[in-house]
């Protein structure tokens, strides 16, 4: 058979563990129907370097990711816009072409 793909957003935010919670309810809020949390082990940003502590957990960090239609996006990244600067959030949002399209609405 012929694959379909269709067009969606995939958004990326980088956050402090503590924070997972809030971003998951923001997500279920602006309608978002599923996520994947990745584990972020360290980086270099505006802020310098930052590693996991493997022993305490200290600057834990973690990646939502989402794949969702462009309106579902917007609202979710309206409503996640008081969090970026008082919890030095990074957010990603591209264009994704995805295969079964109807499971990212």
């Amino acid at each position: 058979g012929i694959i379909t793909m269709s067009d969606h957003m995939r958004v990326e935010v980088i956050l402090d563990r503590p924070l997972l919670a809030e971003v998951k309810r923001i997500a279920s809020a602006a309608g978002l129907s599923g996520h994947t949390i990745l584990p972020a082990l360290g980086g270099e940003g505006f802020a310098g370097d930052w590693s996991e502590d493997l022993v305490t957990g200290a600057q834990s960090k973690l990646v939502f990711m989402s794949v969702t239609s462009e309106a579902k996006a917007r609202a979710f990244l309206d409503a996640l816009e008081p969090l970026l600067d008082s919890h030095g959030l990074v957010v990603l949002c591209s264009p994704v072409a995805v295969i079964r399209g109807a499971k990212f609405d």
